[in-house]
């Protein structure tokens, strides 16, 4: 039985990474090159596992199948760990019983550091399909939802070549974690407002933290000695992969009246419009683990700035918005476009008018994020899309034969 220890870690420095799997000579063997010098890699036998192994780590990650385990197989009970997911939940309920005495061992140290002994937990696998199991989801929406289902931070794929890096900055972005969250409201405020890397003196300031407070952030009725893992859960199941107070790409793309591709180019090039939108990039928790994200109410703002008060179809607008791009692009013709989902759900760089699409409503879709879009023409060539148009847009449909 793992008891939990009380060990202090650093809140900077090389992050700690446990990977427990049953076949660990062969994982560490494919693994310990990707990761170099960027962390301390642990691979361990589920078997093999002490307290202080968990308890060092800052994320750990758990292989789905676990076929090679002797002492398991050898018990006489039906009560049996028998996939990661299992294991995982014991671990995560370890490391949660371990957090309290773990702040309560360091509070008198006297050292003058800030020790963080949160702990993220996700699942390593290749094995995607099975672990999602009778859950109708595509393969680029189950990694944070089976992990939101599953009471973990994240689901990595063994294939995904973007994997190493995110678990680097997953790892890094835990020890950034407060051992223990603010009580009081307003500290509590700051501490996420710091987090998010927010600062109070840009001139969007109250709009996008107006914005964060929408999306309901746990940090008050749920803060606590884990609130930090909590507010680490919901930026990565309900925050990054939706459109909210933060937008990728395709959604800074469409408020511009930009083409996706062009977007992108205009991103690696020497220009003026590159250098505002890099001021108004998220630089806070996580970040670029899905990738660059940019403040809603900064673009909004860049927006109304850019048209001088007028719409965002207006002569002012387009001239300036050329003139900061440095060359004569083509924008997007269409009535306010908006982005919508393809048939696995995920944005397209084709934009739509809304006279085009339906706003679709997927179950695992936030209420507070944006809404949804979804071509007319991708409902009607995938049937099964009509299950999630919402209600008062099926009249928009064509009906079926």
């Amino acid at each position: 039985m793992i008891q939990s220890p009380a060990i202090t870690r650093e809140r900077n420095g090389k992050p700690s990474i446990l990977v427990v799997d049953d076949l660990p000579d062969q994982i560490r063997n494919e693994i310990a090159g990707e990761f170099g010098d960027k962390a301390n890699l642990e691979v361990l036998h589920p078997s093999d596992m002490e307290a202080s192994d968990l308890a060092r780590a800052d994320l750990v990650l758990v292989d789905y199948k676990l076929e090679h385990w002797p002492k398991r197989d050898d018990q006489k009970t039906v009560f049996k760990i028998q996939t990661g997911l299992a294991l995982a939940a014991v671990l995560r309920e370890l490391l949660d019983e371990a957090e309290p005495a773990l702040s309560a061992s360091t509070s008198t140290s006297g050292s003058g550091s800030q020790p963080t002994h949160l702990t993220s937990v996700a699942l390593h696998t290749q094995f995607l399909d099975e672990a999602k199991g009778r859950i109708r989801l595509p393969g680029s929406s189950a990694c944070h939802v089976l992990a939101r289902l599953n009471n973990l931070e994240w689901t990595f794929e063994k294939g995904d070549a973007s994997r190493i890096k995110q678990m680097l900055i997953l790892a890094r972005s835990t020890r950034r974690l407060p051992a223990e969250w603010p009580n009081n409201a307003g500290d509590s405020d700051a501490q996420a407002r710091d987090l998010l890397g927010l600062e109070n003196d840009v001139a969007w300031y109250g709009r996008c933290w107006r914005d964060v407070r929408e999306c309901q952030p746990p940090i008050h009725e749920l803060a606590g000695g884990a609130g930090g893992v909590l507010f680490l859960r919901w930026l990565l199941h309900q925050i990054l992969p939706f459109p909210s107070f933060l937008w990728d790409e395709h959604w800074v793309a469409a408020r511009l009246r930009l083409q996706v591709d062009d977007l992108r180019r205009l991103l690696k090039s020497d220009n003026e419009l590159r250098r505002d939108l890099s001021s108004r990039k998220y630089s806070g928790l996580l970040e670029d683990f899905l990738g660059d994200r940019w403040w809603r109410g900064a673009i909004e703002d860049y927006a109304w700035e850019l048209a001088d008060g007028s719409s965002g179809d207006s002569k002012p607008f387009r001239e300036t918005l050329l003139e900061k791009a440095g060359e004569n692009l083509k924008l997007v013709e269409l009535d306010r476009p908006v982005v919508c989902l393809d048939e696995n759900l995920q944005p397209s760089s084709r934009f739509a008018s809304p006279s085009e699409a339906v706003n679709v409503r997927p179950d695992h879709w936030p209420a507070f994020a944006d809404s949804a879009w979804m071509r007319i023409s991708t409902v009607t060539d995938v049937p099964e899309m009509r299950a999630i148009v919402d209600p008062l847009d099926d009249y928009r449909l064509p009906t079926l034969e």
